[in-house]
């Protein structure tokens, strides 16, 4: 069989950061590895050095006047069904149509086209199954008496299922995704393997010494400060350890907790050895700056901001939802039970105590990194398309 083309739809803008930037970093070495790919979106205001993008808002108009019309309300969804179209009427009998999320709402249209034209559908999903996420997230929000979240609506349950339901194969990031898709779907699509990863810091290796004399211990939070990732959990645990250290916390507070007297009330009183810095564009010198690495989320897709801080020679302490397919308790992970912060509060502890056992694991994450790198994820990425079609 002759190698697949690939044609992604992703027809929302890429803004540059998250979903995005994961799927350019997936796709952009491709080309290189043998595997053609076009990425199909509604408008792509940055440099495209896979040149790889074929975006509805034409490329050669100046890239400020891109970003001015892509922030146009009113003509983002002519842009998105013009990038849909556009990707449908490239679609050969044999191609791959990889839809992102996203894809799904002009959708099962776009799909049940793509296929009459012989294409052959593979879906990308980021997080868990919403069925299974509800379920962790419902009854976390129950147990502490928080609302509950409101996306996860019937509307939003079916959208998912026909997802899968005219998947022909479909990438599950990470173990607990997998297990989410077995789990509430009964005609399965095929499952591929996959991961998400890390850019490699440029330079010689981080090497993780003692700190500097009179500096505390820094721990690192980095994600949106919400009950799903655990930051309340984090929260009790910091408070419960009272260790004379620094944690940091890297991210925006969720809209589901951004009142005053939510925060209050589920994150509780915020010690002073507690830094909150916000968004962190470039969060490369903060991940050199601090000692470990800390994310108890209840409900994961892949987190790369593991596999970003075993990049920088981190150890981990994670939930098995948080550590994704890197961690591993022992080696370079403490992994506790997901929403317990006494388990929590002996690991912070622990690392904080023992000098040996940090540098240890931070040692084995940095060995562990290079498996993640973009490179390495997207190769392993495109033999798993190349098995499916038997090419």
């Amino acid at each position: 069989m002759s190698q697949p083309n690939v044609l992604v739809f992703y027809p929302k803008v890429f803004w540059g950061g998250g979903p995005p930037r994961t799927c350019y970093a997936i796709c952009a070495p491709w080309p290189g590895q043998g595997l053609p790919v076009t990425v199909h979106t509604a408008a792509y205001p940055h440099a495209d050095p896979a040149r790889i993008m074929a975006p509805a808002l034409p490329m050669v108009l100046p890239r400020r006047l891109q970003r001015r019309l892509a922030s146009v309300a009113r003509l983002r969804p002519i842009l998105e069904r013009r990038s849909v179209a556009q990707a449908v009427a490239a679609v050969r009998p044999g191609d791959l149509c990889y839809f992102w999320p996203g894809a799904s709402q002009e959708a099962t249209g776009a799909t049940e086209a793509a296929r009459a034209r012989g294409g052959r559908i593979v879906v990308e999903f980021i997080n868990t199954h919403s069925a299974y996420a509800k379920r962790i997230l419902d009854a976390e929000c129950d147990r502490i008496g928080a609302p509950r979240y409101p996306q996860f609506t019937e509307a939003l349950l079916g959208r998912e299922a026909e997802r899968l339901r005219l998947a022909d194969a479909v990438f599950a990031p990470g173990p607990f995704v997998e297990t989410s898709i077995r789990e509430t779907t009964p005609a399965c699509p095929e499952i591929l393997p996959a991961s998400y990863g890390t850019y490699l810091p440029s330079g010689p290796p981080v090497q993780r010494t003692d700190r500097p004399a009179g500096r505390p211990l820094r721990f690192l939070y980095v994600g949106s400060v919400s009950l799903r990732k655990g930051a309340h959990v984090l929260m009790e645990a910091w408070r419960r350890a009272g260790l004379p250290a620094e944690l940091w916390i890297a991210g925006k507070v969720e809209r589901h907790i951004a009142a005053q007297d939510l925060r209050d009330r589920f994150l509780g009183r915020i010690p002073d050895t507690v830094r909150f810095l916000g968004h962190v564009g470039d969060i490369t010198q903060v991940y050199r700056d601090v000692d470990v690495f800390v994310f108890p989320s209840l409900e994961e897709g892949g987190p790369q901001v593991t596999y970003e801080a075993a990049a920088y020679g981190l150890p981990l302490i994670v939930t098995p939802m948080g550590g994704g397919w890197i961690a591993r308790d022992g080696a370079n992970a403490i992994v506790v039970p997901p929403a317990d912060s006494t388990a929590l509060a002996e690991a912070l502890v622990r690392l904080h105590e023992d000098d040996d056992l940090r540098r240890s694991l931070g040692a084995q994450a940095l060995a562990d990194a290079p498996y993640y790198g973009w490179d390495q994820v997207a190769d392993r990425r495109r033999r798993a398309l190349l098995d499916f079609t038997g090419a």
